[in-house]
C-alpha cells in the first residue's frame, strides 16, 4: 500500500474501537459532533502526501515494496535526508499553524529511531530486535496513524509503582501464554488516541533492577487502538461544536488526549519490544535517545507556531494602534527573537549530525537539550506578550451572533480598529484568545512546558551528565598564566 489519502484514513477509524467521551461510548469518532473536526483535520494532513504538489516533498521510495511511503519513516544517512524529512515535517506544520504537536509524523520517527537502534533491545533476545524492525516496516508500508502511552497514573508519585494500593495501577503484566503477553492497568497520556490506529507503549522511567516486584512493568509494545480489552477515556473536549469564527482553533486543532486502560489485553509476542530484563530496557532509556531525532519534528512545529503567533500579536498591534510605541515593538522583536533562535537550534542539530547508535545518522544531541531546557520558558513568556498587548480586548470580544445581531451597527462602531474594520478585529481578537484563554490555549501552553518532561528534573540530569572539560581546562589555564605571571614579576 502507498501513503494513504484521508478518505482511507477516516475508513481506518471506523473499527469499533472503545473511546470514552464525556460518560458516551463513541460509536463514530468520525462523525461525533466533539471529535469530527479534528478527525477532518488529520484527514487533511493525509491528503497533502497524495496530492500533486506535495507528494514528491512527503514521500520517498520503500526499500522493500517500492511504493511511495512517509519520509518519516525514513533512516536518515546523510544531511540532505535530514533536509529532506525536515520539509515534508515543515508542510504538515504549517498547515496546522503549529497548533498539533502530535501529527501522525511525531511517533513514526520515535519508531524510526528505535529501528535505528534496535541491536539495543535485542542484545540479550534476538526477538525483541527483530520484532522492532519488523514493526517500523509494518506501520511504514500501511501509512498507520499511532499514539503512544508513557507515564502511569498520578496515583501516588511518592512510592515506586509497585507499591501502589492496586499493584495493576500502572501497566503491568499478568501472565503469558504461548500466544503472548496479557497486561492490566493503565497508561497516560495517549495523545490522538481516539484518531490514531495504534497504541505504542514504552517502558517510562527506569526501573529497580533488584526489586523483582518491578519486573512485571517492565514491558514494551505497540497494538491496534481496537485489541479487545483495552479502552481510551477522554478528557472533555474543548471543540464544542460551535463556531469556527468564534473557536478557530479549537474548533479544529484539539487532538485530544486520553488514559489507556488495559483490561487483561493480550500481547502478541512478535509486538512486544521489551520484556522483564528491567536492566537492559534501563540502558535502553539512556542509549537510545528518540528525542535526538523527534526533535526535529518539534522545532519545526514550534518554528510554524511561534510564525503563526507572530503574525497575530503583529496584527493586534497594528490593528488597535500600538505599534507606534517602543515597548511594544521590543516586545515583539522579542518573539521574533525566540522564533529564529528555535530555527538556530534546529539547523545546529543538522548541520552536527553524525553516527551515534546503530544505523543512520542522529541530529546533534546539544543543540536539542538546551532547546528543551529553554522552550518552556521562551513559550510561556510569548503567551504573555500576547495577553499584555490585547489586554482587555481579549475579554470585551464579542461572537459572530453578535457580529450579525440587531446591535451589528454599535458593534461596527465600537469595534472597530485604527486600521481594520469591526468584524475583522473581532475576529482576530477572537483567535488570540482561542490561543492563550480558553480550555484550548490553556492546553497548548501545558503541553509546552511539560510534553518533554518536568523541565527541573532535565536540568539536574544535564548537571551530572555535562562535560565539563573543556570550562575546567580553560579556568586552569587562566590560573597557570596567573602564577606565571606573578614568578616573573618576582
Amino acid at each position: 500500500m502507498a501513503v494513504r489519502s484521508g478518505e482511507q484514513f477516516l475508513e481506518g477509524l471506523r473499527d469499533g474501537r472503545e473511546i470514552w467521551l464525556e460518560g458516551e461510548r463513541i460509536a463514530d469518532v468520525t462523525a461525533h459532533p466533539k471529535l469530527t473536526r479534528m478527525a477532518h483535520t488529520l484527514a487533511g494532513i493525509y491528503d497533502l502526501q497524495v496530492s500533486p504538489q506535495y507528494h514528491d516533498q512527503m514521500t520517498f521510495k520503500s526499500p522493500t515494496s517500492g511504493d511511495a511511503v512517509a519520509l518519516s519513516y525514513l533512516v536518515p544517512e546523510s544531511y540532505e535526508d535530514l533536509l529532506r524529512r525536515r520539509k515534508a515535517l515543515e508542510i504538515i506544520a504549517e498547515s496546522s499553524y503549529g497548533m498539533l504537536g502530535r501529527t501522525p509524523d511525531y511517533v513514526n520517527i520515535q519508531i524510526t529511531a528505535m529501528r535505528q537502534a534496535a541491536h539495543v533491545y535485542g542484545r540479550n533476545e534476538k526477538m525483541y530486535a527483530d520484532n522492532l524492525r519488523a514493526y517500523h516496516e509494518y506501520i511504514r508500508e500501511k501509512d498507520l496513524c499511532l499514539t503512544h502511552a508513557f507515564g502511569h497514573p498520578q496515583v501516588d508519585r511518592s512510592v515506586p509503582i509497585s507499591e501502589l494500593p492496586d499493584p495493576y495501577v500502572a501497566l503491568g503484566v499478568v501472565d503469558t501464554t504461548s500466544q503472548g503477553v496479557i497486561v492490566r492497568g493503565a497508561k497516560l497520556l495517549a495523545t490522538l488516541a481516539p484518531f490514531s490506529d495504534e497504541i505504542y507503549a514504552p517502558v517510562y522511567r527506569p526501573l529497580r533492577a533488584e526489586a523483582e516486584e518491578d519486573q512485571k512493568y517492565c514491558i514494551s509494545f505497540a497494538i491496534p487502538v481496537d485489541t479487545p480489552g483495552l479502552k481510551f477515556i477522554c478528557r472533555q473536549s474543548y471543540d464544542r461544536g460551535g463556531s469556527l469564527y468564534d473557536y478557530p482553533l479549537s474548533g479544529q486543532y484539539d487532538e485530544m488526549d486520553a488514559l489507556a486502560v488495559f483490561d487483561d489485553v493480550l500481547i502478541p509476542w512478535e509486538r512486544v519490544f521489551a520484556y522483564q530484563d528491567v536492566e537492559l530496557a534501563n540502558y535502553a532509556l539512556q542509549r537510545v535517545t528518540l528525542w535526538r531525532q523527534y526533535m526535529q519534528q518539534v522545532a519545526v512545529k514550534n518554528i510554524a507556531k511561534l510564525e503563526f503567533i507572530l503574525g497575530i500579536t503583529h496584527g493586534i498591534a497594528e490593528a488597535i494602534g500600538i505599534n507606534i510605541y517602543s515597548h511594544v515593538q521590543e516586545k515583539i522583536a522579542e518573539i521574533v527573537d525566540i522564533l529564529e533562535t528555535v530555527r538556530s537550534y534546529l539547523r545546529a542539530a543538522e548541520a552536527d549530525a553524525g553516527p551515534y547508535e546503530g544505523e543512520g545518522i542522529w541530529p546533534a544531541a546539544e543543540p536539542w537539550i538546551a532547546m528543551r531546557h529553554w522552550y518552556p520558558d521562551a513559550y510561556v513568556r510569548v503567551i504573555w506578550i500576547v495577553e499584555q498587548l490585547a489586554a482587555g480586548g481579549l475579554m470585551l470580544t464579542p461572537n459572530e451572533e453578535d457580529v450579525k445581531g440587531p446591535l451589528a451597527a454599535d458593534i461596527g462602531k465600537f469595534y472597530q480598529g485604527a486600521a481594520i474594520d469591526a468584524p475583522d478585529r473581532i475576529r482576530l481578537f477572537r483567535l488570540a484568545w482561542d490561543l492563550v484563554g480558553t480550555q484550548f490555549g490553556s492546553r497548548q501552553a501545558l503541553y509546552e512546558r511539560f510534553f518533554n518532561g518536568d523541565v527541573v528534573q532535565l536540568r539536574q540530569r544535564r548537571y551530572a551528565t555535562y562535560d565539563y572539560s573543556r570550562a575546567k581546562e580553560s579556568v586552569r589555564n587562566v590560573m597557570e598564566r596567573l602564577g606565571d605571571a606573578g614568578k616573573s614579576q618576582r
